[in-house]
């Protein structure tokens, strides 16, 4: 499985979400959801399901930002991301202590390396 360094993280983050990190989170949500799908794994269920609405919050707050572009909706924004960032570090090392456990953790990995590639502050 291949893992990036944080130190890889772009230093600034445009919001709302540039599509190509919008992209990214959500297709780290159709991931984890297909994985939810999938396995019957508990652990990677619990895993799995404590962020994944993290990112959905992500993609929810992003829309709301396109929308409203308040600057409470930007700072709800950044935090939630993070946070969720936060957690999907932990949620890699997770998957990763586990993997044996089920098909797609690499795939999954793959999906939390790119978003945390394209977001900064983690």
């Amino acid at each position: 499985m291949t893992t990036s360094p944080a130190g890889n993280l772009p230093a600034s983050l445009s919001i709302p979400l540039t599509p190509a990190v919008r992209v990214a989170y959500q297709d780290l949500y159709d991931k984890i959801q297909a994985e939810l799908d999938g396995t019957m794994d508990v652990a990677a269920i619990e895993a799995l399901n404590a962020w994944q609405p993290e990112v959905d919050q992500v993609l929810r707050k992003d829309e709301l930002c396109k929308i409203a572009s308040a600057t409470s909706n930007l700072d709800a924004l950044q935090k939630q991301i993070n946070y969720t960032n936060q957690g999907l570090k932990t949620l890699r090392d997770q998957i990763s202590s586990i993997a044996s456990h089920f098909a797609m953790a690499a795939d999954i990995i793959a999906a939390i390396d790119k978003v945390l590639t394209l977001v900064p502050g983690v």
